[in-house]
């Protein structure tokens, strides 16, 4: 948040910041978990590989219904190289794989989940998300409320200093570069990046940033 300054002795601004947040409930969940290992050859890469593949497919196929999905993007084997002592040393080759299983989010089912993979999990990188259907919507009503939130706090100073409020010159969700001088710039509203997402058990904080600048007229 900057006080009123002036791009030009013509052509005072004020600059903000302003913030939205809202909270939603999750109701679905992700499981990702990556199958990774380096083996001596490639006949040794694929075999592992498959048997822990379908050791962890067995185990997540009790846990998909009508309304869940199991995705894997198939393994992909390639040369493992490490520097070491200043130069690249051969290890292996290394297989690695992509699984996720999207699911409705039901009391326990995370933990029936983890359980059913307990005997895989020293082998595996899970990563649990939590994710709601009301997202999208939420991260509307946070941008929606973090521009109303810019427009007060340059009313502020606005009024502060014995100005009030113009056209509104730029909207983004970046910080503004520095104005080009002595120019004009029609209205602006640029696509915004997708809000930064809180992840908990119970709650998802959907936050939303602005910045704008408005020009500053005589009062």
């Amino acid at each position: 948040m900057t006080a009123p300054a002036a791009a030009t002795a013509a052509t005072p601004t004020v600059a903000v910041s302003g913030r939205g947040r809202r909270e939603v409930r999750p109701d679905r969940v992700e499981f990702h978990l990556v199958l990774d290992g380096v083996h001596p050859t490639v006949r040794d890469a694929e075999d592992r590989h498959q048997r822990r593949r379908a050791g962890l497919l067995a185990a997540l196929a009790a846990h998909r219904d009508h309304d869940a999905r199991l995705t894997a993007d198939g393994p992909v084997i390639t040369p493992q190289r490490d520097y070491e002592h200043h130069a690249y040393v051969f290890k292996g080759f290394r297989a690695r794989e992509h699984v996720i299983l999207r699911a409705p989010l039901e009391p326990g089912h995370v933990n029936r989940v983890l359980n059913a993979l307990a005997t895989q999990l020293a082998d595996l990188t899970l990563d649990v998300r939590f994710t709601a259907r009301t997202t999208a919507a939420a991260l509307r009503s946070a941008r929606a409320e973090a521009v109303r939130d810019a427009r007060r706090k340059a009313t502020h100073f606005a009024e502060a200093a014995g100005h009030r409020l113009g056209r509104l010159l730029r909207l983004s969700d970046t910080p503004p570069v520095s104005d080009h001088a002595g120019g004009r710039s029609d209205v602006l509203c640029e696509d915004m990046a997708p809000a930064s997402v809180e992840i908990d058990p119970e709650t998802q904080a959907i936050t939303a940033e602005v910045h704008a600048i408005w020009e500053l007229l005589p009062a």
